[in-house]
């Protein structure tokens, strides 16, 4: 599982890239590493074509050659920095079993234990820079233990299996993860699409939307020349997961047809709609059926498990499953849940609905054709979806309003919108969409990270990790002439690449000439495939040899 994908994460102005951080010092009376507040150097995104703003001013970029993929469509890597960060054990706190604790004050004890035993522990203190709807604020500490340089790690690893051996728990970090001031590497891989370029830039999943596919497959099943990551979705490794690795999380659109709904106000990128091939909003989707009588009725959700909202911002009576607090916002990666729910399952989720969620049993199905006309009513569910047709599948007070409403021969009538912030409809016949990644990071050129829009903080609405640390990333923008950009920047590769934080990836996207920018899925998620061949270093860990990951959906450049 993602580092990223693990923090809980839910409006807007702008705010600045540079941001202020802690970073450790030694207090000699303990022998405990404890942190000061510094002013780190500043994360501006000036226009210098030698550079891109990341590490020390010092650094120069070094530019790859432009590839011309096809007409109108470029690729070209951008390298820059050297290794400066450190090889660390870290642990989690006996306290909560976490990696961090709120209260400075079980970490200190933790390192002092640790110190008695012979370990050099230090307590880093984590502190999120402010985005454009969340403060700054302290999400908490952790104790680390020694450090070692890059090209140590083997002494790392085996100090973890000490501290095994001694009762602890943890693993072996890169400092770069935690955000810090670092001096990279970092590689950075663009492709790059005019506006008149004959091709489609399209959503894509796999041969069915609920089973993960790799990048690579996505973009063989379609004959894309270029494929990226998409949106995020219910990874396998999750807490909640459900059973489909390929469901999307947030909404996701192909030539018009909305296969998964949006959590409510979140940022998408928006492809081939009315007037440009590329946008970047944040957007809801309302869905709804009329049954024969004229009655209507909101449907909670389309191809996902009843009763389960993965990314939360829906409709109806959603809770959040973690804490029981009602709530219709989005938050990132985590679960809401509703037992009084309808859903519509279309053939792109495959041959056949799931059952419930929640241990629901009150269920009923209605298998409709194409035309919403019904033709079975089912109380055992989980069965067959017709070619071409449509089955809503109710629990709870759903079940009920379906068996009231339902008639063999007769025919709902379906309704759907997609707006953006403005109210105003962005669907259009051959949009595609996928949002449910990360914030957005520019709009009309300036700075704009809208974590708490996009569900990225504590349940209180203060940062968390998701802010804080280094990732790869996958990102989309478009610049002031209407080009799309798809960009990859590698990480968790120490001494290659170490990832961008949200505010540098804005950085890197304001140098490469982009107005508006959005995050997409991240962290071992981020691939780029050209012409069938793996053009970056996806990983799943510090450490680790890189391995295409299989994704719930993928952006695809087609030529036309």
């Amino acid at each position: 599982m993602n580092a990223d994908k693990a923090c809980r994460c839910p409006s807007v102005g702008e705010c600045p890239l540079p941001r202020h951080r802690r970073i450790p010092v030694l207090t000699a009376a303990l022998g405990v590493l404890t942190s000061l507040a510094l002013s780190a150097a500043p994360a501006t995104a000036e226009n210098d074509p030698a550079r891109m703003p990341l590490g020390p001013s010092s650094l120069q970029v070094r530019v790859g050659a432009v590839q011309t993929l096809a007409p109108g469509v470029t690729y070209q890597k951008f390298t820059q920095g050297e290794p400066s960060d450190v090889w660390s054990v870290w642990l989690k706190n006996p306290v909560n079993s976490g990696w961090l604790v709120g209260n400075r004050l079980y970490a200190d004890q933790l390192a002092a234990e640790l110190v008695q035993k012979g370990f050099p522990a230090r307590v880093d203190t984590f502190d999120a820079p402010a985005t454009s709807d969340t403060p700054a604020g302290t999400v908490g500490y952790t104790v680390r233990v020694s450090q070692f340089d890059t090209s140590r790690r083997t002494e790392a690893q085996e100090l973890l299996d000490r501290l095994t051996q001694a009762g602890y728990s943890g693993r072996v970090t890169y400092t770069a993860e935690d955000g810090e001031p670092s001096s990279g590497p970092w590689e950075v891989r663009v492709v790059k699409i005019a506006p008149d370029a004959a091709v489609k830039v399209q959503a894509v999943n796999g041969r069915e939307l609920r089973s993960a596919q790799t990048v690579r497959e996505m973009a063989k099943l379609n004959n894309a020349l270029v494929a990226l990551n998409g949106a995020e979705y219910d990874i396998s490794t999750g807490p909640d997961f459900s059973g489909f690795d390929g469901d999307p999380e947030g909404l996701y659109m192909k030539d018009n047809a909305i296969l998964s709904e949006a959590n409510n106000g979140r940022t998408a990128l928006l492809l081939e709609g009315s007037g440009a091939r590329a946008r970047i909003a944040e957007v809801t989707s309302k869905i709804q059926v009329t049954a024969p009588n004229g009655d209507l009725r909101s449907i909670d959700g389309i191809n996902r498990v009843p009763g389960r909202n993965f990314g939360c911002g829906g409709v109806g009576g959603d809770i959040r499953k973690d804490d029981q607090a009602p709530t219709l916002a989005p938050w990132r990666n985590t679960l809401c849940v509703d037992n009084n729910e309808v859903v519509v399952f279309r053939p792109e989720w495959g041959n056949a609905t799931p059952g419930p969620g929640n241990g629901v049993t009150d269920s009923t199905e209605v298998v409709m054709n194409g035309n919403w006309v019904v033709q079975e009513i089912r109380s055992a569910v989980g069965g067959t979806i017709p070619p071409g047709g449509r089955v809503m599948q109710g629990i709870g007070d759903g079940a009920a309003w379906l068996r009231k409403h339902a008639v063999v021969g007769a025919a709902f009538k379906p309704g759907a919108s997609v707006v953006d912030s403005t109210g105003r409809s962005v669907t259009s016949p051959t949009l595609s969409a996928v949002a449910g990644g990360g914030p957005a990071l520019l709009r009309d050129g300036h700075a704009l990270i809208n974590t708490a829009a996009n569900g990225m903080t504590n349940f209180q609405g203060r940062p968390n990790l998701s802010v804080v640390q280094r990732h790869p990333r996958t990102l989309a923008g478009v610049t002031s002439a209407g080009e799309l950009l798809l960009v990859t920047v590698d990480g968790r590769q120490a001494g290659v690449s170490v990832g961008a934080t949200w505010h540098e990836a804005a950085g890197i996207m304001q140098w490469l000439g982009a107005e508006d920018a959005v995050g997409l899925g991240s962290g071992g998620d981020s691939t780029l495939i050209i012409n069938n061949t793996l053009y970056n270093r996806p990983t799943d860990t510090w450490g680790a040899t890189h391995t295409e990951r299989e994704v719930g959906s993928a952006v695809a450049v087609v030529a036309q």
